[in-house]
């Protein structure tokens, strides 16, 4: 175990079960607001998610909780949380150094105070963190089941029935989302959870059939082309940090890998038939000027770009236009959308402010969206993002603080860190990750010391 994790967060105070059960109650509705990202409300001109304003109570019951505060500021000293600070701190000092609009700065840099306070909450309490990882452990099946099964009703149907669905305007096709804020992020949320569920020692063979079959399901429903390339990378590298750096016999290796490579060889199975079933795509994957695809292009993380009615139907009889799972183009399509978006990001980048950054959350201020006239830009590619708002400064500060997660995850827990943050940046360049509430209970899980069930499998 780390020795930081060991001596400043994750404490085991004697508590009354009143003050237990509120607390883990409070830890459990976070995990579950995770879940709800397409639910928020205005709050003094700012659109606020309920997953953001759950985390606020949890952080608010621990501080004036005497024996929980104490908790609290010790995991506040926790590296992690001292790292992410500074990051948020840059973002303060460019924000006030260069934003053009200190209330359009306020919705992003609010957001990161709530995720720094939900972040030292869920690593203050080693039992609050456990729950945190059955939950969502306990999640990824039903997930995936019923984004598939949205899916399916709202294609079959038309969109006569479109509950969890969104339109993608791109391919005409509804994709689900369930209760996410969209397709991109209904999918990261599974993979995440995958990738620490199928991971788990000790996991059983009922488990790792249901997460095998239903995963590569909710990701088909998604069509979201980053989760797979995402979720193969992370099962890959663990499996490879697995097989290289553990020092037990071969054999305890590829059995400790095995549940990975099952769910890898479904998905991959699973992705070769749908693809495969698109045929040719259409070359022309250019976003009409009047439409914005909410499933294929994330929308701003302060929720203030529009999602359209559908102006047609999706036709299910027509795999051309619905094969958007199959359909790689690094020339139109969001990869293009992606590419122009970077390209007007560049322009801002230069002298000191390539350096010192632009203001968080400032593009939009400067450039509208490509292909929406009217709508404020947002760059979705987190890098690009953290270097345009922070500078070179800040981007050093955001790799500094994912370094720092990994040195100080438990030693036995290593492969699986590994392959969950190579997932999670790789997501994370890909869409709007970084913002949302799954971010910091992922890291707070993986910080986590061993648990008894850990040590034992060990001994074994």
């Amino acid at each position: 175990m780390s020795l930081f994790t060991a001596s400043t967060a994750y404490a085991r105070p004697s508590l009354t079960a009143r003050t237990r059960l509120i607390t883990l109650g409070l830890i459990a509705a976070v995990v579950v607001s995770s879940f709800l990202g397409r639910y928020d409300a205005e709050i003094v001109g700012f659109r606020v998610r309920v997953e953001q304003v759950v985390p606020l109570l949890l952080a608010g019951w621990m501080l004036v909780h005497p024996v929980l505060r104490g908790a609290f500021f010790r995991a506040l000293r926790h590296p992690v949380p001292l790292v992410y600070a500074a990051f948020v701190l840059w973002n303060v000092v460019t924000t006030l150094l260069f934003s053009p609009s200190l209330t359009w700065s306020a919705s992003i840099l609010i957001w990161l105070v709530i995720d720094l306070l939900m972040l030292v909450s869920m690593m203050a309490l080693a039992e609050g963190a456990d729950l945190a990882a059955r939950l969502g452990r306990l999640s990824v099946a039903p997930w995936a089941l019923v984004g598939f099964a949205a899916y399916a009703v709202a294609n079959l149907t038309r969109g006569q029935v479109a509950l969890g669905t969104d339109f993608d305007y791109l391919y005409e096709v509804y994709v689900a989302r369930v209760t996410a804020i969209e397709a991109n992020i209904y999918a990261s949320v599974l993979i995440f959870w995958t990738l620490l569920t199928i991971t788990r020692r000790g996991i059983g063979r009922w488990e790792i059939a249901a997460v095998a079959v239903a995963v590569p399901l909710g990701l088909v429903a998604s069509q979201t082309r980053t989760a797979v390339f995402s979720l193969v990378l992370g099962l890959g590298i663990f499996a490879v940090f697995t097989l290289f750096s553990l020092r037990s016999s071969w054999r305890e290796r590829i059995t400790r890998i095995l549940p990975a490579g099952i769910l890898i060889a479904t998905l991959v199975v699973t992705y070769g038939i749908i693809a495969a079933m698109g045929g040719t795509a259409p070359a022309d994957r250019t976003l009409p000027a009047t439409a914005s695809p909410s499933a294929s292009v994330s929308t701003s993380p302060t929720g203030t770009a529009p999602s359209p009615a559908p102006t047609r139907e999706p036709d299910p009889t027509n795999p051309e236009q619905q094969n958007k799972i199959g359909d790689v183009d690094f020339v139109g399509g969001t990869i293009g959308f992606r590419l122009e978006v970077a390209g007007l990001a560049a322009q801002e980048m230069k002298g000191i402010n390539l350096w010192l950054g632009n203001g968080t959350n400032t593009f939009g201020l400067r450039h509208e969206q490509p292909g929406t006239p009217g709508i404020s830009g947002h760059i979705i590619m987190l890098p690009v993002q953290v270097l345009y708002d922070g500078g070179i400064v800040g981007l050093g500060l955001l790799v500094l603080f994912f370094v720092t997660v990994f040195v100080c995850v438990p030693r036995k827990r290593k492969p699986v860190a590994a392959g969950l943050l190579a997932s999670y940046l790789l997501s994370a360049t890909l869409t709007s990750m970084f913002w949302f509430a799954v971010t910091w209970i992922l890291i707070a899980v993986l910080l986590r010391p061993l648990t008894e069930d850990e040590r034992d499998l060990d001994r074994v």
